[in-house]
């Protein structure tokens, strides 16, 4: 048990013996002033004794109670205390780890694949990807259609950006000249950007997304501006057709994207189903073809078969006749 719980304990108990004492007290000066009364006050004096030691017990053993259910929680405080302490010093760890720009790049392509994994179905978007004719190879792709893609960049200049932030905490005048620097590093990333991925022959769309893994690093990419008379590193950006996005935005730009490629099944299905129709009605014709053929064929069968039926009739007519004829000579012959 620590010093806060004993001292709690001790003021707990200090009280109850105070109070203790002035009840004592109380029932001493009644003990004088009934020390001539006869024996049923006597009693009635003892019962009363008696029941206000029943209610000290009680009261001494719901404080012993309290004061055990405070003592749980303090320790559960405590530990608390310990884990958040743990986890700022993970966090202080995690922070050191992710210092260099290899790991903290590394660590945005993660958080990228994982947004494209969850939004986009698994052959839509390639990690990763190598541009055919350049061989430049960008962080993420979008498979848009047939040989045309949406390059994605998660390299974002950070050094800066964390410095100004340091200094602004401390109210160093120097944040200033941090912040520009960091607009400086932001421009030179959209003008590299917009140089290596931009690229038409190897069906590149007319815009790449610019990742930035923070919400507050992309407002203030919005807001941040080189200079008083420069436009903001948004909408230079803009003009350089790279597209900054934070997780946010680009959560919803992929939804949009998903609903295009669906439209693009649609119409892929809608291209097979208008090809089977097409082989179909040739089906269809040459099977039309064929029947006309079959009827022709049937009626001139038809035909022959007529012939056939009436050279078969003249020549049960004939012999029918040539045995009537058979029949009626010998009846001429009779004696």
């Amino acid at each position: 048990m620590d010093v806060v719980t004993l001292s709690l304990v001790a003021l707990v108990l200090l009280m109850l013996l105070v109070w203790l004492a002035w009840r004592l007290a109380r029932l001493g000066s009644q003990l004088k002033q009934m020390a001539e009364a006869p024996p049923a006050s006597l009693q009635l004096l003892q019962r009363e004794v008696q029941a206000v030691r029943s209610g000290v017990d009680e009261r001494l053993r719901e404080h012993l109670r309290q004061t055990h259910e405070l003592s749980q929680r303090i320790g559960q405080l405590q530990e608390a205390t310990q884990n958040v302490e743990q986890l700022g010093e993970g966090l202080a760890e995690l922070q050191k780890i992710l210092q260099p720009p290899q790991l903290r790049g590394a660590f945005g392509e993660r958080l990228l694949e994982d947004l494209l994994a969850d939004t986009l179905p698994r052959d839509r978007y390639c990690v990763q990807y190598t541009y055919p004719t350049s061989g430049v190879r960008v962080d993420a792709a979008i498979l848009v259609g047939e040989r045309r893609l949406l390059p994605i960049d998660s390299k974002f200049p950070l050094d800066n950006f964390r410095r100004y932030l340091d200094l602004r905490s401390s109210g160093n005048p120097d944040a200033e000249v941090a912040l520009r620097a960091f607009a400086r590093d932001v421009r030179r990333h959209v003008d590299d950007v917009s140089a290596k991925y931009l690229s038409p022959d190897d069906g590149a769309l007319d815009v790449v997304f610019m990742y930035i893994p923070s919400e507050s690093v992309f407002h203030e990419v919005a807001l941040c501006r080189l200079d008083e008379d420069s436009a903001s590193l948004a909408e230079y950006a803009l003009r350089k057709r790279v597209v900054p996005v934070s997780p946010n935005m680009l959560h919803a730009y992929l939804a949009v994207v998903r609903m295009g490629l669906r439209g693009f099944q649609l119409q892929e299905s809608a291209r097979e189903i208008l090809g089977a129709l097409t082989h179909l009605q040739a089906d269809v014709e040459e099977l039309r073809s064929k029947l006309d053929t079959a009827v022709r064929q049937a009626r001139h069968s038809l035909a022959n078969l007529g012939d056939v039926d009436g050279a078969l009739l003249r020549v049960e007519q004939r012999l029918e006749s040539l045995g009537g004829a058979e029949t009626s000579e010998p009846q001429r012959l009779e004696p």
